[in-house]
């Protein structure tokens, strides 16, 4: 890819367009809102850093959902951030204070679900993308997606039958 001038007005389009969809995926995967943050702003660090031209909006899209994925993953694996694997409660309470009783349950059974099942959850359902777009995205093979798919449906129907 050839880079490019990324323009004050062009690199706030791009954080209005993604920065929901970093911040949902970093808190699926870190399950802390500070933590999130930071990752969200990191994020759109090496995209004006990187300052890449992209073949077209899902090119972009892709890219933006691997990095935000890698650098979630690099985050947990941290030694020095393993307390970042615990569920941030003052944040997950704070944001639904509002809510309905069931979609706290639904968050937290969503919770409960293996990282990658919560990332394909978030993408499947609150991204509206097809099993083949989550594949190639996360660079996964499209029946292992639809397969973590339906595990996760499962285990959330299930929990939230209890």
């Amino acid at each position: 890819m050839k880079s490019y001038e990324l323009t004050e007005e062009m690199f706030n389009k791009k954080y209005d367009k993604y920065s929901a969809l970093i911040y949902r995926l970093a808190f699926q995967y870190t399950l802390n809102k500070t933590t999130a943050e930071d990752i969200t702003q990191d994020v759109f660090i090496k995209l004006f850093v990187n300052n890449k031209r992209f073949a077209n909006d899902e090119h972009e899209k892709a890219w933006i959902i691997r990095v935000t994925i890698n650098h979630c993953k690099n985050i947990l694996q941290s030694k020095n951030n393993n307390h970042l694997q615990l569920l941030d409660t003052e944040h997950i309470d704070e944001h639904f204070e509002n809510r309905s009783i069931e979609k706290i349950d639904i968050q937290q059974s969503i919770k409960d679900l293996s990282q990658n099942e919560r990332t394909i959850i978030l993408l499947y359902y609150y991204e509206d993308l097809t099993t083949k777009q989550i594949s190639k995205y996360l660079k996964m093979n499209e029946n292992t997606v639809k397969s973590h798919l339906k595990r996760a449906k499962i285990k959330l129907k299930n929990n939230l039958e209890r």
